[in-house]
């Protein structure tokens, strides 16, 4: 059986995904047409819980301590972002796009008990806008009347700006850390959804895979006892695979310019997003 080019792309990708908060994804089908431009904006809001495994390494004037393994959690990670985009159609059913733009974070750190006689530390991460990027493909892949079948894959990078932080040791009460936590992140989603076509609306829903990994640092110093050091934590963002839903719907005000909203769950995490799509009657003479 021949496999058209889009849909052999859109499996290449997704088996790249498998081995390697959400960002908008938008509609799951192509429509630009072949050799146009399209130029647009996005804006999403969504939430997220992550974990992370680290080591943290403590150094006071006159001797060191060994390192040791320390876990955290990210809870209720809130992350507001806004992309400027360009696409372009490289057929009638295949379209590529870039993104980029700035995202924030704000949630709470969470340093759980690492043994039985130390207690549970936190404070909150409230990390300023940072650059953020991606690229992606999406394509139809049947139509057939008023219902079309398309997907998409997307790759998102997120790197907030840094946040204060400050918790008392998990084991020593009289020892505090201080210093700045530094958070990046990138995401990687493959979207399949039915679409419906009702004259200058499209109405889409499907499955989407959302794969999420990063790491969590913290530089800062520590005082005991009138003596002061300094204090490291490494940590890496446990791998995220997340299986959840998607919808939307498209509004075509008129041939150059689409409107759209969509939704996105997880059991971990979930996402609003809206866009507005630019496609020029002329195509730059490119």
């Amino acid at each position: 059986m021949r496999i058209k080019v889009e849909t052999a792309a859109l499996i290449i990708a997704a088996s790249l995904v498998a081995v390697a908060s959400s960002a908008p994804m938008g509609s799951p089908t192509a429509s630009l047409g072949a050799g146009r431009w399209g130029l647009g904006a996005e804006y999403g809001y969504g939430q997220m819980d992550l974990t992370t495994s680290g080591t943290v390494t403590e150094v006071f004037p006159g001797f060191d301590t060994a390192p040791w393994a320390q876990d955290f959690r990210i809870d209720n990670l809130k992350t507001n972002m806004a992309f400027g985009t360009i696409a372009y159609g490289l057929t009638d059913t295949w379209d590529i796009f870039a993104r980029i733009g700035a995202s924030d974070a704000k949630g709470t750190i969470v340093v759980p008990p690492a043994s039985v006689t130390a207690e549970q530390r936190q404070d909150d991460y409230d990390g300023s806008f940072g650059i953020a990027w991606g690229v992606g493909t999406r394509a139809t892949l049947h139509q057939a009347g008023p219902w079309s079948f398309g997907g998409l894959v997307q790759v998102t990078f997120f790197r907030p700006g840094d946040s204060e932080f400050s918790i008392v040791d998990p084991l020593i009460p009289d020892e505090s850390w201080v210093g700045d936590a530094k958070l990046n992140y990138w995401q990687a989603q493959a979207s399949l959804a039915a679409a419906f076509q009702a004259d200058t609306w499209q109405f889409w829903a499907g499955p989407f895979v959302q794969f999420t990994q990063g790491d969590m640092d913290f530089d800062g110093t520590t005082a005991l006892a009138g003596q002061a050091g300094t204090i490291s934590w490494v940590s890496t963002i446990d791998d995220s695979f997340q299986v959840g839903g998607h919808f939307g719907a498209n509004w075509e005000i008129c041939d150059q310019f689409n409107l759209w909203g969509e939704g996105q769950i997880t059991s971990d995490s979930w996402m609003v997003g809206a866009g507005l799509v630019i496609v020029p009657e002329k195509s730059f003479g490119i």
